[in-house]
């Protein structure tokens, strides 16, 4: 009888590196693949974040017969003379002698099932003089998946006083803002000429413009768009100060357009006034009739300023 061979059932040093070798290979070509699909279900997010908000827009504006402000100018013990200096082109409003109500992401939060927080507001105090439980809220719809998870405060500035100043408590963030046009601003004051987007600002009676002042059509209209923040700015004012700060405009609002407004092409862009994104070569944006597009960051300025202007009167070019 002969006796049994022994074998080694295992492998060699050889076989084991070509083994890690194959499987390093696999997870290198696979990554890619996963952090595209990844992207998308976060861009999808994002539009589907951005088609809330159009709505909680729209519903606003069928219920109340006008479209949110911008932001609400309040306190002032003469409200005619500070009416004047909103209205006359280069007065510089805010001064600091008026106070901010509530602003556009307030004034949306009952059609974004976020009542409690809106119930939290005392839309004739400032900003500065709400309790921490409402200007510190955290809304998932207020944030781009792509950027950052919802949650955060922005820096606080500590100086505040009974009458309006720079001070402003932290507050919630945001990754989106209202267009207020083509101008930089939502009102006259700063010599800019007449403010020309969607969100402009209510002085005094607490209104936003209604619809008929539109004549450029909804369709044709920029609403909210992504917020460019530099990056190493988040939670700092001016890029990324509170979503709900209404006296400082570039915490919640952008604008478009030709007057050095174009999109952010990159997240290291300087600008506190510019849409951006942080989705590769787009920056997606609701329309007035709340559907949602994907502008390439190489769009024309002059097209983005059209789209921006709600009665400018101008055909849109192809983009």
């Amino acid at each position: 009888m002969k006796a049994a061979t022994n074998r080694n059932a295992g492998f060699t040093l050889i076989e084991l590196l070509v083994v890690i070798g194959i499987i390093a290979l696999l997870i290198g070509l696979l990554l890619p693949a996963v952090q595209r699909v990844r992207e998308a279900a976060a861009r999808t997010r994002c539009q589907n974040n951005l088609k809330q908000l159009g709505l909680a827009v729209l519903q606003f504006e069928s219920n109340k017969g006008y479209f949110p402000p911008c932001r609400t100018i309040i306190g002032t013990t003469q409200p005619a003379t500070e009416l004047s200096e909103w209205l006359t082109p280069g007065n510089n409003e805010p001064d600091g002698d008026e106070g901010s109500g509530a602003n556009w992401a307030v004034f949306i939060l009952p059609y974004l099932e976020q009542e409690n927080v809106f119930a939290l507001w005392d839309l004739n105090q400032d900003y500065a003089f709400q309790i921490p439980e409402a200007i510190e809220a955290s809304v998932p719809n207020f944030f781009c998946p792509t950027r950052r998870a919802p949650g955060g405060l922005s820096a606080a500035v500590t100086t505040v006083t009974t009458t309006r100043t720079a001070g402003t408590p932290a507050g919630g963030l945001g990754d989106y803002a209202a267009c207020v046009g083509t101008t930089g601003n939502d009102n006259f004051s700063t010599g800019t000429g007449a403010p020309t987007g969607i969100f402009q600002v209510g002085l005094f009676d607490g209104r936003g413009i209604r619809r008929d002042r539109i004549t450029d059509g909804l369709s044709n209209t920029l609403v909210i768009g992504e917020k460019h923040v530099q990056i190493k700015q988040f939670g700092k004012a001016k890029w990324d100060c509170s979503i709900f700060d209404g006296i400082n405009l570039d915490c919640h609002c952008r604008s478009a357009g030709v007057a050095g407004f174009d999109l952010a092409a990159s997240i290291n862009d300087s600008s506190s006034q510019k849409f951006g994104s942080w989705h590769l070569g787009i920056c997606q944006f609701v329309f007035g009739d709340g559907s949602v597009h994907a502008l390439s960051v190489d769009i024309d300025p002059q097209t983005l300023e059209y789209l921006a202007n709600i009665a400018d009167g101008q055909p849109i070019p192809p983009y």
